[in-house]
């Protein structure tokens, strides 16, 4: 609520004015009702509200003097009732808060914010646990609101509680706000208005005392969705209070078409995207729209294929990898929170990122435009294993080092040998190819592989390996130089040991000098150097993981005992 406060504190200019007008906080209220985020509770100086759900049928019209003079306390909450006398049986039942008496204006409505109190901890609110959860919104203390992941995957708040400053006295207050277009969904489904009970008081004991309202000047205010009472004593104190009535301004079936819409694809946004139509052997733009290509089965005339691929600069990766928290690259698929999923991506020879038309079709639309940010035209035809996959149906023989790597490493988190740390799933998907060209990028990449593998090893176990085998070892050693000590100690010529472990302390190295936070010649002429050697720092990377998985699998091999192992020429 933007402005709070110049509605709750007495100011130091023309107080007296301020004390005097109470009534300007309902202009405040109407105003701030009809903005993004709707006040279900607020308690402060000079400034109370508290809002309940009221069945619709009840307020067309409102029974203002019925509703006026109705208590309502955020301190009351479901309970058991236990009652006896007046000729009826002895008897209990489950009693809400805002009570059941068909009499009342509010019987049959809903409380939303329940105020709990204990004796040892400090008063704190809930919220009816019918909203929460037919918002799909999860309490995160850090955020100090109720929130859910939204369609493009980030964590939205719906509902924020928060503690506004205290006064004076030292005395805190709580707003309770719900963004408005959930609400208003909720209340349309429902079938109900929000009744909010405002008490706008404006007193200063400290600099004009007060001694009651018998000398207040009176006034009333009445009407279909807002009454209140009102008293004035000029230059010294003031008060509203009254019930206001809030509609909803959407029906159920504006509601309804609403979630048609946001998950129909064809009445969704889509964008344009520069496409390889092998049909017609052409470059071409086509929307992901459906409708606007075709699948094999139908094959309309004129229309390219759905699986029409769509190809863009290596660099759209970028933010996935960035933000591992947000996103999964689980092989050749990128998740977003459960919410979306590209199903399938690769990358050319050319180094460029390819998908499919229909798969871009899936996305949101925000989604969709950040990768038409970096669509281009092809510079070389999809994969090979993407063809071999996709198109023929067949598995593809192609060794990938890296999800090797990864199976091997879930293996061993399964099966928990005392020499390895898990590296649990985050490190797993963490662990992705660079770019062609992307030195940094690279950088980065080679420290998530060495996270993947060698921090892996447990350096205390992997000494009592050694001794137990007898390795000769120097106390300084670390966990690649114990493991060349085992190798060697269990019958592993030192030349095949040293070219075992070769891969993983080139990786470890690697790793030291690329994310040092300085540069140097040492830095760029690693750089320098993995081009020089692969001509790109992706098949930089493979290779190297090609050579780390080797040596993994020989070193997991000759420490669990394994008299066979034959590591790597």
């Amino acid at each position: 609520m933007k402005n709070l406060q110049k509605y709750t504190c007495v100011p130091d200019d023309r107080p007296g004015q301020w004390l005097e007008n109470a009534a300007e906080s309902v202009e405040y209220l109407k105003l701030v009702l009809t903005g993004q985020w709707t006040p279900i509770y607020v308690s402060a100086q000079c400034f109370y509200l508290f809002a309940v759900l009221m069945k619709a049928e009840k307020a067309n019209p409102v029974d203002h003097a019925k509703l006026g003079p109705v208590f309502i306390d955020p301190s009351s909450s479901w309970r058991l009732e236990h009652v006896w006398g007046g000729g009826e049986p002895e008897r209990m039942y489950l009693e809400a808060g805002i009570g059941e008496s068909g009499g009342s204006p509010l019987a049959g409505g809903q409380q939303l914010v329940y105020r709990r109190r204990m004796h040892g901890l400090d008063p704190y609110v809930e919220l009816d646990q019918r909203l929460v959860q037919a918002l799909d919104v999860h309490f995160l203390r850090e955020r100090n609101a109720y929130c859910r992941v939204n369609r493009r995957g980030d964590i939205e708040p719906i509902i924020k509680v928060e503690q506004l400053p205290a006064d004076e006295e030292g005395h805190s207050g709580t707003l309770v706000t719900v963004k408005t277009e959930d609400l208003v969904k909720y209340m349309a489904v429902t079938q109900t208005v929000l009744a909010a009970k405002f008490d706008f008081t404006r007193i200063d004991h400290k600099k004009v005392g007060f001694d009651g309202w018998q000398d207040a000047e009176r006034d009333s205010f009445a009407a279909p969705d807002l009454a209140y009472h009102s008293g004035r004593v000029p230059g010294r104190s003031s008060f509203v209070n009254g019930w206001i009535i809030v509609r909803p301004n959407k029906t159920l079936a504006e509601a309804i078409e609403d979630e048609n819409t946001a998950s129909d694809r064809f009445k969704r946004q889509h964008a344009d995207f520069i496409i390889q139509d092998a049909r017609y052997s052409r470059i071409a733009t086509c929307s992901a729209v459906p409708g606007a290509s075709t699948n094999y089965f139908d094959a309309v005339e004129g229309l390219p294929f759905e699986l029409s691929p769509v190809f863009f600069r290596a660099d759209v990766m970028s933010k996935y990898k960035a933000d591992t928290d947000k996103y999964q690259i689980d092989g050749r698929m990128i998740r977003c929170r459960d919410v979306w999923e590209l199903r399938s991506f690769d990358i050319n020879e050319a180094g460029q990122v390819h998908t499919y038309l229909q798969d871009l079709s899936h996305l949101p639309y925000e989604e969709q435009l950040y990768w038409k940010s970096f669509n281009e035209e092809p510079k070389a035809p999809i994969s090979k294993r993407s063809f071999t996959s996709d198109f023929l149906g067949q598995w593809t023989n192609d060794a990938d080092p890296l999800d090797e790597l990864k199976r091997d490493t879930t293996a061993l988190d399964g099966l928990r040998p005392p020499w390895w740390i898990p590296r649990g799933e985050a490190v797993r998907l963490a662990a992705q190819y660079p770019s062609q060209d992307n030195a940094a990028e690279w950088g980065h990449e080679i420290m998530h592989l060495d996270q993947l593998v060698v921090e892996g090893f447990k350096e205390s176990e992997l000494r009592k390996i050694a001794t137990n085998r007898e390795a000769q070892v120097e106390t300084n050693w670390r966990s690649l130089r114990l493991i060349e000590a085992i190798l060697v100690a269990s019958g592993v010529p030192a030349e095949k040991a040293k070219a075992t472990i070769a891969p993983l302390q080139r990786l470890h190295a690697l790793r030291s000098t690329l994310t040092a936070h300085t540069g140097g010649t040492t830095k760029a002429e690693e750089q320098r150097k993995a081009i020089a050697e692969r001509q790109t720092y992706r098949a930089h990377f493979e290779h190297l993981a090609g050579g780390v998985l080797d040596g993994l699998a020989a070193i997991i091999a000759v420490l669990n005992g394994d008299p066979a192992a034959n590591p790597v020429e």
